[in-house]
């Protein structure tokens, strides 16, 4: 018997889950359903809502042009009547009369070339009221035209900067002189002989450059040392001192 309780009390626990647990699924099926339902209406709801502001949207008429301005008003032509003046001549003139003289005129009276109003016998180109004989383009009790004065003389041209001289004459304006030495290979070779030496001298006298023209090559150096120790008084031209070229001999002899 007791058996039979435990086993009775059992199922009625049973039961009772068994009938909680469909009575829990079948409210939250219906809970479910309520909220899909009720999701749908809402979403259907928004969708007609956005339908209808769009309908409303593309049925709006668009605005009005505003209305052409007003055609300027044409300018009426204005039109003249004509009217015939002009009558045929019924009757032929029977007379011509002849054209009246022109009255004489200035340029009638004056010289032919001359000026209106000029004295006959004057130049053309002279001015009203001129001399006769006067000079064309004068002016009426004016001077004699005025003779140019003549041109100047050219200036006359500087003087050359360099004045070439003869050897006689600058040696003759030396004053320091210096003779050169022997050379002893020129000695041992018994060359002797003369070398020229051309100078270029400054507006001061001194020796700005030498160099040798001619003479036995052993004997060339040494003569152009000795005319660059030479001096000479300015050479002037004009009141101006220049500078000259010119030369010197110096002649080499072994006695």
């Amino acid at each position: 018997m007791f058996d039979q309780l435990v086993e009775s009390t059992s199922e009625r626990k049973n039961a009772k889950i068994l009938t909680l647990f469909l009575v829990n699924s079948v409210l939250g099926a219906v809970v479910l359903f309520s909220t899909v339902v009720i999701g749908i209406y809402l979403y259907d709801a928004q969708l007609n809502f956005e339908f209808e502001k769009l309908a409303l949207v593309a049925m709006a008429p668009p605005a009005a042009a505003p209305p052409p301005p007003p055609a300027p008003a044409q300018a009426q032509a204005k039109t003249t009547p004509v009217t015939n003046d002009f009558v045929a001549q019924t009757k032929q003139a029977t007379e011509i009369k002849p054209p009246a003289p022109r009255p004489p005129s200035q340029a009638s009276t004056g010289v032919v070339g001359g000026v209106p109003g000029g004295v006959p016998g004057g130049e053309p180109g002279g001015v009203p009221g001129g001399v006769p004989g006067g000079v064309p383009g004068g002016v009426p009790g004016g001077a004699p035209i005025d003779v140019p004065p003549p041109a100047p003389d050219p200036p006359k041209p500087d003087p050359p900067k360099i004045q070439r001289v003869s050897g006689g004459v600058l040696s003759g304006k030396a004053t320091r002189r210096r003779e050169p030495g022997y050379p002893q290979m020129a000695r041992a070779a018994g060359v002797e002989g003369a070398v020229v030496v051309e100078v270029t001298v400054s507006e001061s006298g001194a020796v700005m450059s030498a160099r040798a023209l001619s003479g036995h090559p052993l004997l060339r150096d040494a003569a152009v040392q000795a005319a660059r120790g030479w001096a000479f008084s300015p050479t002037m031209l004009s009141g101006v001192p220049v500078k000259v070229v010119g030369t010197i001999t110096f002649n080499f002899r072994k006695s």
